[in-house]
């Protein structure tokens, strides 16, 4: 198998898109906290202590206790480590049947039938998507798709703002017509890249597809988004 579980992050080599699949983000419920009570990493009045507090408190908690505990933050990714192996082996994934992984979060294609293990652990299924797009060529960026909306995994908060009105509405587009195959989209694709290439477009439309979001390049964005696109839907439809 590829994907080994004392990775904290990993996004599968072979999967760069997917269109009209199920596919599910699994979250490891209140992590911290539970892989500290089910694996006793702390003495039991200080875990009294952090179980009252509310949940943005106990993340703060712990993340205070890891800084001033020599081994608990090694601790924790040791049996991060060991419960997503445990989830994988329990339902017998395949990296076939892995996008991505996200420290406590494992995205996946199809449900799984076991979600919970030891008194504490249990995986809850967050989000549900349709379709997903990695780009390769630019900073492995991800696009989970569902409904009408997207989750961006490599873009901030503020570059998605800046995004909103332009690219991300075309791709919010794209996206919805792959699905339903529809053979328009061919079309409407070249005559978009006609017209971004004319700079016929508001600026922006230019702003690099990034983490910064801060320049104004359209060669950028020529090549690492709308050629792949392009691409992808003569390859596809």
């Amino acid at each position: 198998m590829l994907y080994d579980s004392s990775k904290s992050t990993w996004l599968n080599p072979n999967i760069e898109y997917l269109f009209n699949s199920e596919i599910i983000e699994y979250d490891l419920q209140a992590a911290g906290m539970n892989l500290i009570r089910e694996y006793k990493l702390l003495p039991p009045k200080d875990i009294a202590v952090i179980e009252v507090l509310q949940k943005s408190e106990q993340v703060v908690a712990i993340g205070k206790l890891q800084r001033d505990r020599p081994g608990l933050s090694a601790a924790l990714t040791d049996k991060y480590a060991v419960v997503r192996g445990q989830f994988i082996e329990a339902n017998k994934l395949e990296d076939d049947d892995i996008i991505c992984v996200k420290k406590d979060a494992i995205f996946v294609v199809g449900r799984v039938s076991r979600v919970n293990f030891g008194d504490n652990m249990r995986w809850i299924k967050k989000n549900v998507y349709s379709s997903y797009l990695r780009l390769t060529n630019n900073h492995n960026i991800e696009l989970f798709y569902r409904e009408g909306e997207f989750d961006i995994k490599g873009i901030g908060d503020v570059g998605i703002a800046r995004h909103r009105l332009y690219l991300i509405e075309y791709l919010l587009k794209f996206f919805k017509m792959i699905e339903s195959k529809n053979p328009v989209i061919k079309k409407l694709l070249r005559e978009f890249v006609d017209e971004y290439k004319g700079m016929k477009m508001d600026d922006g439309y230019y702003l690099e597809f990034n983490n910064n979001s801060t320049n104004i390049d359209p060669l950028y964005n020529l090549k690492n988004l709308i050629v792949p696109l392009f691409q992808l839907v003569m390859r596809e439809l």
